[in-house]
């Protein structure tokens, strides 16, 4: 969950996709970069807000003070104490409640004699789960979350159970990018090489269970150790790991509720995209004031369709994008980590003919969705301390 987590940025990086730098004389990086180029210009073009707010990113950029803020924020994130971890526990159950007022999200709406269910992945500290059972007192909790022996955060859901799996709220710590069962990877095909050959799983948890809400709020951790090979990949395997579980547990119309960065960005965009073509209504969530400054938000996607051609080819894709982060097996990049372009699923001009393609069918949708995020983030970065000097 957000704060405690990183974006794999520092400073102002927090607050808009990366710092402008100069790319004269690299022809692969300007290709890889075209599909956010592409997205930048439609919504430059469409939304007056975003304009604004690309104005106040460059402002930022320019003050130090602003880099000086986030690190501040980090250093006492990595750092909390007993306080600081309760604090933050209460602050996104605040902010799951907020989302629930906005959305309805949270509220299962009743039917037919089965117990509402619900899936948390990425689990701890619980502020989400709270909230969640706040509106569904009687909802069953199931969760996986990475062990505080590895970095993950400690539990604070005082109804969560961690060894009783028949009780009404219940937690499997566990490293979710590890479940190679789930993502379509058997035991002999690891390659005896790969450096946790040994930490695989290929249980697949929960899977006799279907439910009506799913959290996929796991972000890449600083405290969490992870070897070197997975240091570039680690957001794509964390992202895609969630969403094949979830998308593989929940129940037909059913609600998931998504965390992202960068609205802005075509990875993000895309995954819009994608759920739109699967679920009922897609809409965009973020919070008036915890976290407003940066560049975090939810995605909403009500009325899923598991079954749909769109949703398990969408399972495939993420499968692959998994594979190749983890095992490095035709990957675009060099090391095998893939980027953005393996999540268009082209390279070179027909990346840019799939990213055209989508804006010109989605782009009226999404310039609706995303303004009350980048409105959000303007305001926000308006009256930063370090904007008023």
């Amino acid at each position: 969950m957000a704060v405690f987590r990183s974006e794999h940025s520092d400073g102002m990086a927090e607050i808009s996709e990366s710092k402008p730098t100069s790319r004269s004389g690299d022809a692969n990086a300007t290709q890889r970069l075209q599909p956010n180029t592409l997205v930048n210009g439609y919504l430059l073009e469409h939304l007056p807000i975003y304009r604004e707010l690309c104005e106040l990113r460059r402002q930022g950029w320019q003050n130090e003070a602003g880099d000086t803020h986030f690190q501040q924020q980090r250093q006492r994130a990595d750092n909390a104490d007993d306080k600081g971890k309760v604090v933050f526990f209460k602050m996104m159950r605040a902010i799951g409640l907020e989302l629930d007022r906005a959305t309805s999200a949270l509220t299962i709406q009743g039917g037919g004699n089965s117990q509402p269910a619900i899936l948390d992945l990425c689990m701890a500290p619980g502020g989400f789960s709270a909230a969640a059972l706040y509106r569904n007192p009687s909802a069953l909790v199931r969760g996986i979350s990475l062990p505080p022996s590895q970095g993950g955060h400690e539990m604070l859901l005082r109804e969560a159970s961690t060894t009783d799996s028949d009780a009404q709220v219940y937690v499997s710590f566990r490293d979710i990018t590890l479940l190679a069962g789930e993502m379509g990877t058997s035991a002999s095909n690891i390659p005896a090489s790969h450096p946790e050959a040994t930490s695989f799983s290929f249980d697949r948890p929960f899977l006799e269970q279907k439910f009506d809400l799913v959290f996929c709020d796991g972000q890449v951790l600083r405290t969490h150790e992870r070897l070197e090979y997975r240091e570039k990949r680690e957001a794509s395997r964390l992202l895609t790991a969630q969403l094949v579980l979830a998308l593989q547990r929940i129940r037909e119309g059913g609600t998931m509720v998504i965390l992202l960065h960068k609205a802005d960005v075509w990875r993000s965009v895309s995954l819009m995209y994608t759920f739109a073509t699967f679920s009922d209504s897609v809409e965009l969530f973020k919070p008036q004031k915890p976290h407003a400054l940066r560049s975090s938000f939810y995605l909403i996607a009500k009325g899923v369709g598991p079954e749909l051609d769109a949703a398990l080819e969408s399972v495939r894709r993420w499968k692959e994008i998994w594979t190749t982060a983890t095992f490095g097996l035709g990957g675009t990049g060099e090391d095998g980590s893939g980027d953005e372009e393996s999540e268009v699923g082209q390279s070179g001009e027909h990346a840019d003919e799939k990213v055209r393609a989508v804006l010109q069918e989605f782009g009226p949708k999404l310039v609706k969705i995303v303004e009350p995020v980048f409105s959000i983030q303007a305001k926000a970065l308006k009256n930063a301390p370090w904007m008023k000097k």
